[in-house]
């Protein structure tokens, strides 16, 4: 595989014959088989939580044991963590501000005593906040404000901020605390809000002028920024670096600007240490301020900073981002997590950005070794964290392909690195073909050989392969799926057309296996797709039919089976959300994916949904 070639667009040959794609990774950078799906960067450390619940921390801080809860989100301050666990809040890491919810420290973690239900965590950088039911309780550092009133030094068990309620979205910074209400105002409290009057008096709540349409609202150590409702992003504060996305030298402002230059809207935003980072509807990253760890993602070598919006190099399907100190990071599509700027986890040799390493990307672009800009281990292009990388999606499409067209891609017999060549993963097959992943960015599968004079071939993104290849795994599990999706009307301080999706899984003739594990549903329809996180999943040993197994009939003891019937086990699950578009009534197709072993599937249902029976 030659970088000096840009790839090429396969032609419909290449399309067709090569249908079936893939690439083994070295044994060491085979993770289980799950996908980030939250990403949260701080001081000098990061966490992501993957759809199997399971947890992966890189950086200064190591992760506790959690125990089997259900971890939902961690976030991640200066020196210290807390996760979501089903409502409920732990945390670890540094407790000199009783930040862990506790005067007492242990090793394993805290539990954050007051918020029950806790729906969002924020992590400030000697504090924390928890948002239950659109109250905002807080704990840790209170000594410049953050909390409201009352003023205290250190706050060890939450406490709810005074006065607030009917909060959507909550944020944590350096000492201050920031809320979207429920009618899209944001509201500050702390000396580090950047809003005027907040040095003098830090306790008490302000309103973010001029902002009426907030989603989110992002802050970190000097500046903040609001997410708006059409895809605005607004910021204010500190303005040193041009984070602000204006020309720096104008002094903070307490006013919000509005950021220019997006090129499209905006679905997210991430404050960071003198720069900003925008998710864009289209997947794309941009962002704008200080430059001096390479934190911008640009590829080209660290500068002093520009107010001027900038692609993060090679991603193009970003799902969320996270902004810390020196390094930002996105978890993309396929559950894989990138990081740039400086930082540990995902770099392990000297400004290992050389270039090639994106598909579609001219090789210009990326630092190279002999730069004396090179700082270790940073990084100027996104790098992926190592164990959240596309190693085990691509060697799960690797079998997949030898087993479908051993034609084109003879089967291998044994084990065998494939060889590096700057950043990409190569297999060479008989006749000169070459499959290959770019390891850092979107991974991309490309293809090098006769069918294309040589040059590399850009395939697509590798999760556009895995779906079809988890298609396959479960067509051939014998697992069998049943879905009962509803819609009814549930209220969380807003009315919601409320979707409700009870599922059930069946084993087929090897039963059900016993490290089965749903992650998510997709609902497919006329009007698009949704997809949610399964939120809770359960085995129980039922009667079931070939028509029903989800209905969980139970056999009273002494009961005999009845005839048509037979008893076994099943893995239940539900997931609820608020829907995109009216789905009742509608017949609708529902796909669960799973992971079973280190290689994820999915199972497929049609159905129609129905009105809840108590509406």
């Amino acid at each position: 595989m030659d970088d000096r070639h840009t790839p090429v667009r396969a032609p419909r040959l290449v399309r067709r014959a090569l249908a079936i794609v893939a690439l083994a990774l070295p044994a060491a950078f085979v993770p289980s088989a799950s996908m980030a799906t939250t990403v949260s960067m701080g001081y000098g450390h990061g966490c992501s939580v993957a759809d199997t619940n399971q947890v992966t921390c890189w950086g200064s801080l190591p992760l506790p044991t959690l125990g089997t809860i259900t971890v939902r989100d961690v976030q991640v301050g200066r020196d210290f963590s807390c996760a979501r666990l089903n409502g409920i809040v732990k945390c670890w890491g540094n407790n000199d501000f009783s930040q862990l919810g506790e005067s007492a420290t242990n090793p394993e973690g805290q539990w954050a005593r007051g918020p029950e239900q806790a729906q969002q965590i924020a992590v400030g950088a000697r504090h924390a906040c928890a948002l239950s039911y659109g109250a905002p309780y807080c704990w840790g550092d209170a000594s410049q404000g953050q909390m409201g009133e009352p003023a205290r030094t250190t706050v060890a068990k939450a406490t709810v901020l005074a006065g607030l309620r009917g909060i959507s979205h909550i944020a944590a910074g350096n000492a201050a605390t920031c809320m979207v209400r429920s009618d899209r105002s944001v509201v500050c409290v702390g000396a580090g809000s950047g809003l005027a009057g907040a040095d003098v008096e830090p306790r008490t709540p302000r309103t973010v002028p001029g902002i009426t349409d907030a989603l989110e609202v992002s802050i970190f150590d000097g500046h903040a920024c609001v997410l708006r409702v059409a895809g605005q992003v607004s910021c204010w504060g500190n303005n040193r670096y041009g984070e602000l996305g204006v020309p720096a030298g104008s002094g903070p402002l307490t006013t919000p600007v509005e950021v220019p230059g997006l090129g499209a809207a905006a679905k997210s935003v991430a404050a960071g240490n003198g720069y900003t980072c925008a998710l864009l509807v289209n997947g794309t990253v941009k962002c704008w301020g200080t430059h001096f760890n390479g934190q911008l993602g640009t590829g080209l070598g660290p500068d002093t900073a520009t107010p001027s919006t900038g692609l993060v190099i090679g991603i193009t399907d970003a799902t969320a981002i996270s902004a810390g100190k020196t390094a930002a990071c996105a978890a993309l599509e396929g559950g894989y997590v990138q990081c740039w700027g400086e930082g540990t986890g995902w770099s392990s040799a000297y400004c290992r950005v050389p270039g090639g390493l994106y598909p579609g990307v001219p090789a210009s672009y990326g630092l190279y070794p002999d730069l004396p800009i090179c700082r270790v281990p940073g990084s100027a292009a996104p790098m992926a964290v190592q164990g959240l990388g596309p190693a085990r999606d691509a060697a799960q499409v690797l079998e997949w392909a030898e087993k479908t067209m051993p034609q084109t891609f003879t089967a291998q017999t044994t084990a065998t690195v494939p060889e590096h060549i700057d950043n990409f993963y190569v297999r060479e097959y008989p006749g000169g073909h070459q499959l290959a992943i770019n390891g850092h960015g979107t991974p991309h599968l490309v293809y090098a050989g006769p069918l294309t004079a040589g040059q590399m071939a850009d395939l697509g993104p590798l999760y556009q392969w895995l779906r079809k290849a988890t298609q396959d795994e479960g067509q051939k599990s014998g697992l069998q799926l049943q879905a009962m999706p509803i819609i009814h009307q549930i209220s969380f301080g807003n009315v919601c057309n409320g979707f409700v999706l009870p599922h059930a899984i069946k084993g087929g003739v090897n039963g059900l296996p016993a490290d089965l594990k749903t992650t998510s549903v997709r609902v497919e329809s006329d009007a698009g797709f949704m997809e949610f996180p399964v939120q809770e999943r359960y085995r129980m040993t039922v009667l079931t039919s070939e028509t029903d197994w989800i209905s969980q009939r139970m056999r009273r003891e002494g009961e005999p089976i009845p005839p048509g019937m037979k008893e076994e086990p099943v893995l239940f699950g539900r997931t609820d959300a608020c829907p995109k578009f009216d789905l009742l009534g509608q017949t609708v197709d529902v796909v669960v994916f799973y992971t079973l072993g280190n290689k994820k599937g999915q199972l497929r249902t049609r159905v129609k949904v129905i009105p809840s029976p108590t509406v």
